[in-house]
């Protein structure tokens, strides 16, 4: 009995999917650019959606994303780079899907995800925050940093709302002698902001504290 079901339900699907649909689809599309000026502000995938009307199978090819070449956009208008208009592709989307028929767009701009790029020195801090000496030692002099700056690279938007301050922490405790090891820096949060260097070089020297004689 339960074989027959399924048997059933197997047949009805297939002579479903056989016939024609309407259905809400989105198909990848790539942006080609100047990577000199121009960069992506995150590694999310960019589609296009729309309301298609074809055969099941077609559709559903297109819901799982099965077999798939992206649409290639090239950028070239330096001015307008944040949006391009669902109109734009809609020869590209014709001529990768003849079968499938476009009714409609489901929004009438296609976000790009793509901002200038942007290059900025910021400072690096040592975390004073937390205790990393010896009881009864204190830093005698300056803290030296080598490079005390570093280069900065991502997208304009992400690095204007960044703090030029970036801190880092030692990885040891209980410092009585005089210090000077290479620290790496924590990375961004943001994995499109890339920084010009890794580690940096810390050092200082350190001294007791000097307490009055008492009896």
């Amino acid at each position: 009995m339960f074989v027959c079901l399924l048997a059933t339900i197997f047949i009805w699907l297939l002579n479903s999917m056989n016939r024609d649909h309407l259905a809400d689809v989105s198909y990848p599309v790539v942006f080609k650019y100047d990577n000199q000026e121009l960069m992506q502000k995150s590694e999310e995938n960019t589609q296009i959606s729309f309301h298609a009307y074809g055969l099941g199978w077609d559709l559903l090819k297109l819901k799982l994303n099965w077999f798939v070449d992206p649409i290639e956009i090239n950028i070239k208008n330096k001015k307008r780079y944040k949006y391009v208009l669902s109109s734009d592709i809609r020869p590209y989307l014709e001529d990768k899907l003849p079968i499938v028929k476009i009714r409609y767009f489901l929004s009438d701009t296609l976000y790009t995800g793509l901002d200038k790029v942007k290059k900025d020195k910021m400072k690096i801090y040592l975390d004073r925050d937390e205790t990393f000496l010896a009881d009864d030692y204190k830093i005698d002099g300056a803290i030296r940093i080598n490079p005390e700056y570093i280069m900065v690279t991502g997208p304009s938007s992400i690095l204007d709302t960044m703090s030029h301050k970036i801190l880092i922490k030692l990885s040891e405790n209980n410092i009585s002698d005089a210090y000077k090891e290479e620290i790496a820096i924590p990375k961004p949060l943001n994995s499109q902001v890339k920084y010009g260097t890794e580690k940096v070089e810390v050092s200082f020297n350190v001294t007791k504290y000097k307490r009055p004689f008492t009896e």
